[in-house]
């Protein structure tokens, strides 16, 4: 009773729930931009097929800056509304609780109090209180803790079975598939915290960054670019991007760039580029119907992200894009300073060039990905500042890793030069002499036709199974399959152990097989004692320790055999004679003995605690 009581009281100074219509001068567009990033909709539905809407509360306001109350009609209009939850729909809310994250930057916001809560908690109507099927709570905090206690306890008993906790992604990847959802970067960066790497089952791998192929193969036979640096490429080459300042020199976020890096590897569906105003639509077939307009800014990733993650792939090759065997070449052309002509350059770029020492790998990356690129960001050189040298000294540094360190160095200076000359010449006779047509690059950049395309493949030794949710043999357990390299067998028949000898048929247990070169059954244990010389260890010794023979000198291994007479342990064995207990030695010093006492009788007595005489004095 008292529980509905409060519920009435809190229903009854509840708060505003239709936000201003867009039309009227009440309207706040502002509000409305700090909506979106706060509630926004995850592309993709669930496992069961419900709409999976993200809660970011990294995203929550200052509240001496804003007033809530104004604020949550706004939030609350990008939940599922009534036409879409009484049809029998419900969906499902990934909370991130962990805010931004405790850096030496961070500025502490004033949170809302529980009361707030509990009121905008009571503003929900029934059906979007009631269709709520699932809330993940992600990097839960003490301030989460308290309220999900309040709700369950005062405002609703029910609420708590619909709660599952996971204190990290990794932890969130065993319930919903994590790579599906567009996750902000205050989460990416809220878990490293906790966690250095996060592992999702059946996903995580290497697929973009030091893979075995760089451009993956296509069903048809064709090599493509990698979904990094179609859509890294995609997002700089944009109007209002390409005329950035600063475009491959100014230093990229170093966590954010692990964390785009491992989010590649891994196959994360959906990552947002976005600077302002200016975003890359979602390439993803599923949701190419995706508006990321209505997600803010702050939940995207920048124009110098997009370049240092350009940077960080060539620096992640397993094969530098100039290997030592170029150098030679690379002096040759370029190492004297005087201008490098169209020939000598085709003559080390082109595929089809014989005197080349670039390999093959390395001629297709540079004429169908990094010179096209570079020399459309020089064309808007008199804005972004980045004429050919100076793209070409930004991004040597990420072509070149050998093993001799100071070789390297001394030849940064040439492949600055080659580059900055490539650049130049590329729309000037290089392109046409490498066999690339205007085109070509462009239409690279295009999203792939078919949706098997769209993700790059994981190294045949890491392909794993499709993983499988909501089942409900394995809901709380994961199946795993081991996978065998290239050098262990494919067949069990050959690495099957060989099985032990038969025995005769009709030998008892106890008797040794004729056939075997096991211990045979000897006579009982003689009754003469082993040694009759006593042998002393230790201080009291007459002799050095070191001078007398040990005992398992003076053994035979004849003489040792089992209690029972069925023969020696093993014949080759040595035997040794059992050690005598230790005598104890004295506690003090012996040497200020009286004189007056009896002497010691060692086999009667033990050794005396003596004291000197001015110990006795005393």
């Amino acid at each position: 009773m008292r529980r509905y009581q409060l519920a009435q009281r809190l229903r009854s100074k509840s708060l505003s729930s239709t936000p201003p219509s867009i039309q009227s001068e009440d309207f706040s567009p502002s509000l409305a931009n700090l909506a979106s990033s706060i509630v926004y909709r995850s592309p993709l539905p669930s496992a069961s097929g419900l709409p999976i809407f993200i809660l970011d509360s990294a995203a929550f306001p200052d509240a001496n800056d804003v007033e809530y109350s104004t604020l949550l009609p706004y939030v609350l209009a990008r939940l599922p509304g009534e036409d879409e939850l009484i049809g029998g729909q419900g969906y499902e809310v990934v909370f991130f609780a962990g805010g931004e994250g405790d850096g030496a930057t961070t500025v502490k916001k004033e949170q809302p109090g529980s009361i707030w809560f509990m009121q905008a908690y009571n503003v929900l109507s029934r059906a979007t209180r009631k269709r709520l099927q699932k809330l993940y709570i992600v990097h839960e905090r003490r301030w989460v803790r308290i309220l999900v206690e309040m709700f369950s306890t005062i405002v609703s008993p029910k609420f708590r079975k619909k709660i599952v906790h996971a204190s990290t992604l990794t932890g969130l990847a065993l319930h919903i598939p994590s790579e599906d959802l567009l996750i902000p970067p205050s989460a990416y960066l809220q878990d490293r915290q906790k966690i250095t790497e996060i592992y999702v089952p059946y996903a995580s791998g290497r697929r973009a960054f030091g893979a075995q192929e760089p451009f993956p193969i296509s069903p048809n036979g064709e090599q493509r670019l990698p979904r990094v640096l179609r859509e890294t490429s995609s997002f700089l080459l944009l109007k209002v991007n390409v005329t950035d300042e600063g475009i491959f020199r100014v230093s990229a976020h170093k966590r954010l760039l692990d964390v785009l890096r491992e989010a590649y590897d891994r196959g994360q569906k959906f990552i947002l580029w976005k600077e302002g105003s200016c975003s890359l639509p979602l390439q993803e077939p599923a949701a190419s119907q995706y508006d990321s307009q209505e997600i803010a800014h702050k939940e995207g990733y920048g124009i110098h992200l997009a370049a240092g993650l350009i940077k960080l792939w060539y620096s992640k090759l397993r094969e530098p894009l100039f290997p030592p065997s170029t150098y030679q070449q690379l002096k040759s052309i370029a190492g004297d300073g005087d201008a490098i002509s169209v020939e000598s350059l085709g003559h080390m770029i082109s595929s089809d060039s014989i005197w080349s020492t670039l390999p093959a790998k390395s001629r297709i990356i540079l004429t169908k990905h990094l010179l096209p690129l570079l020399s459309l960001i020089a064309q808007h050189q008199e804005q972004n500042k980045m004429t050919p040298p100076n793209l070409a000294a930004c991004i040597a540094g990420s072509l070149i890793c050998g093993t001799d360190p100071m070789r390297d160095f001394a030849i940064t200076g040439s492949v600055c030069r080659f580059l900055a000359a490539a650049i130049s010449c590329w729309d000037s006779g290089l392109r046409e002499s490498c066999g690339v047509t205007a085109d070509m690059f462009s239409q690279a950049l295009q999203p792939p036709a078919k949706a098997e395309d769209y993700e790059d493949p994981l190294n045949e030794s890491q392909v794993a199974p499709t993983r499988k949710f909501n089942k409900p043999d394995s809901s709380d357990s994961l199946r795993h399959e081991i996978t065998l390299e290239d050098n262990e067998f494919d067949g069990l028949d050959d690495a099957r152990p060989p099985l032990p000898p038969r025995r005769p048929v009709g030998l008892e247990p106890w008797q040794p097989d004729p056939l075997s070169s096991g211990p045979r059954p000897s006579e009982p244990l003689s009754s003469e004692p082993l040694s009759s010389e006593p042998f002393v260890y230790g201080p009291h010794s007459s002799e050095p320790l070191s001078s007398k023979p040990l005992p398992s000198q003076t053994l035979r291994s004849e003489d040792s055999r089992m209690p029972d007479g069925r023969g020696s342990v093993d014949d080759n064995a040595v035997k040794r004679k059992p050690a005598p207990p230790l005598a104890i030695p004295p506690r003090y010093s012996t040497t200020g003995v009286d004189g007056n006492r009896e002497s010691l009788d060692g086999a009667r007595d033990l050794p005396s605690y003596s004291t000197t005489d001015d110990m006795r004095s005393a």
